[in-house]
């Protein structure tokens, strides 16, 4: 019984088939539009990367220089401790300043990394001849 629903569903089906010419140029269309957005997102990508490089870059060089001052400000800050009182709150932050230094610096350094990545991004512009990827209708 299911067989001759079956039978007699796909009895009147004819799809019409296209020519293969319109088979072939619309399978060309999709094969460009495919290298076209591989292409792009290859040149996406190395962007990415690069920026990628110049924010670590920017991050390291901040964290470094940062950390050339802590023996300063520790030195700084153990004087500055002697003239506290021993129950003082400040007291407490003087004791642990050189934990409370090297989080300061290791934030500042992953801000400043963070956004020098946004700025390389924005500043890197695709090339001129990347027009065109986003121009599929090329017949």
């Amino acid at each position: 019984m299911d067989d001759d629903k079956l039978k007699s569903l796909f009895s009147n089906f004819d799809p019409d088939l296209s020519s293969d010419f319109q088979f072939m140029n619309s399978l060309q269309r999709s094969l460009n539009s495919v290298e076209i957005i591989k292409r792009h997102t290859a040149e996406v990508r190395a962007r990415n990367r690069k920026a990628v490089a110049i924010a670590a870059f920017v991050g390291f060089i901040v964290g470094f220089l940062c950390s050339l001052a802590v023996p300063y400000l520790t030195e700084a800050v153990s004087h500055w401790q002697l003239t506290l009182p021993q129950d003082s709150i400040l007291n407490t932050f003087a004791t642990n300043f050189p934990i409370i230094a090297w989080l300061i610096i290791g934030g500042a350094s992953v801000s400043v990394a963070l956004n020098s990545y946004d700025l390389s991004l924005s500043l890197m512009k695709p090339q001129e001849n990347s027009t065109h990827y986003f121009n599929l209708d090329n017949s």
